[in-house]
């Protein structure tokens, strides 16, 4: 079962990176469960969809590439790499870069859940803030982020 579930997170994630949007009716149940989202996301599946078109859609030459992928039970966790260059539109409320050579990489960690054959829910995290951030705002050494330097 667990090679199954791998495979069902792998066609899903190869879906979206290949603009089938498809594939997350296919595969994601209609009471599916994001458990992690932008703050005017609802939960299903819907504004899911919603969300990872218009994200995905903010860069050309997108790409996602599986590094690992480790099933147990009814869950699958999978590390990845997704990028592109940031030069079609907003992202996370940014707007492109200026210099549209500049390739944007993101390191992300999907936990799924399986259930009947479909996913149920997602959690996930991402360094996608830390990347997309120009090196100009980076907080200065000994930054405590509350009150200021010190």
């Amino acid at each position: 079962m667990s090679e199954q579930n791998k495979d069902l997170v792998r066609r899903l994630i190869e879906g979206f990176a290949g603009r089938n949007l498809d594939v997350i009716d296919q595969l994601l149940a209609p009471d599916f469960v994001d458990h992690d989202l932008p703050p005017d996301q609802r939960p299903d599946r819907e504004d899911y969809k919603r969300y990872l078109s218009k994200d995905r859609d903010a860069f050309s030459n997108f790409g996602i590439t599986i590094e690992d992928q480790i099933a147990e039970g009814d869950k699958v966790v999978t590390r990845l790499t997704w990028g592109g260059t940031h030069d079609k539109g907003e992202f996370m409320g940014m707007a492109p870069t200026d210099t549209t050579d500049e390739e944007v990489k993101v390191t992300a960690i999907f936990i799924h859940r399986i259930d009947g054959g479909e996913v149920k829910e997602e959690w996930s995290a991402s360094d996608t803030l830390e990347r997309l951030r120009p090196s100009s705002a980076a907080p200065e050494p000994g930054w405590s982020g509350e009150t200021g330097p010190g």
